[in-house]
């Protein structure tokens, strides 16, 4: 007798138990503190390195040992959260971006349309930053058309050195006053270093343990998730403040009475126009029914 083997159990698909997708807001922040656990342990292996170069060495000792994470790290951790703060926004950015100019907006231009989707106050902070001219500074001192020349990654993005070029002009004569321009040209510059920084990326020149460029370039990048997360959050807590939406409406209520000059009605009156009382006297004037 031929042996026939058994068929695995199957579970129907409507019947398995999938967990739901915990959503943008809370991916960004799972990164978010990733990031700030390497930038902890890399400052602590600085103050550690310091420390022991301070102090004094016998001859013949062996050299002395970075055990902190890797520069790099940090920065690609915080990008993966930036990328999670685009995802509720790349539809209606690609849309816009569309109407605007016709075009298919690339990566890199839509989280530009992120940033400049900021408030103006978050914004204004953000392009007051002296690490923005810090950045530029010691980008100018890299061969940066051999950087982006021979980055595949920027390639397939659609950046080259003249593309490069004119953020670094708009960051130059534009920072602050054209809001979305100067946006645009941080996502140009953060793209260049994220795509420099990944070991994963072919190319020939990289930023993987530049701390000149990757210090000032990952201090902004924190501030910028840093922004929109909180306003990610913001508008996440008062779409779901439900325990707020009582006080809410009746301070609306109270506030409507004033500005209409009738007296506030207490919490518990029936809604509608009120009933006529047939004890009140008549006004001065007042046709009589």
């Amino acid at each position: 007798m031929k042996f026939t083997p058994k068929l695995p159990h199957t579970v129907p698909e409507s019947l398995r138990l999938t967990k739901p997708d915990p959503g943008p807001l809370v991916k960004a922040r799972t990164h978010e503190r990733k990031a700030e656990e390497l930038r902890t342990g890399r400052k602590e292996a600085d103050e550690a390195l310091a420390k022991a170069e301070a102090e004094k060495r016998k001859k013949g000792a062996p050299p002395i040992e970075d055990e902190g994470p890797r520069p790099h790290l940090e920065f690609l951790e915080r990008w993966k959260a930036l990328e999670h703060t685009v995802t509720p926004i790349e539809a209606r950015a690609r849309h816009e971006w569309k109407n605007r100019f016709s075009t298919d907006p690339r990566e890199h231009e839509v989280i530009g349309h992120l940033i400049a989707s900021l408030p103006r106050p978050r914004l204004d902070a953000l392009f007051k930053d002296p690490r923005i001219a810090q950045l530029n500074v010691v980008l100018g001192h890299r061969n940066l058309a051999k950087v982006i020349g021979d980055n595949e990654l920027l390639q397939d993005l659609g950046i080259d050195f003249a593309t490069f070029l004119s953020a670094k002009r708009d960051l130059k004569f534009q920072l602050g006053i054209q809001t979305y321009k100067s946006a645009q040209a941080l996502a140009v510059y953060l793209t260049v270093v994220r795509a420099a920084a990944d070991p994963k990326v072919k190319k020939t020149k990289n930023f993987v343990t530049d701390r000149e460029v990757l210090d000032p370039a990952g201090a902004i990048l924190r501030d910028i998730t840093t922004h929109i997360i909180e306003e990610m959050q913001a508008a996440h807590d008062s779409f779901f403040a439900v325990g707020d939406r009582k006080q809410v409406g009746e301070q609306f209520r109270i506030d409507r009475a004033k500005k209409s000059g009738r007296p506030v009605p207490p919490a518990n009156a029936p809604k509608g126009r009120p009933l006529p009382d047939a004890t009140a006297k008549p006004k001065a004037g007042a046709l009589k029914g």
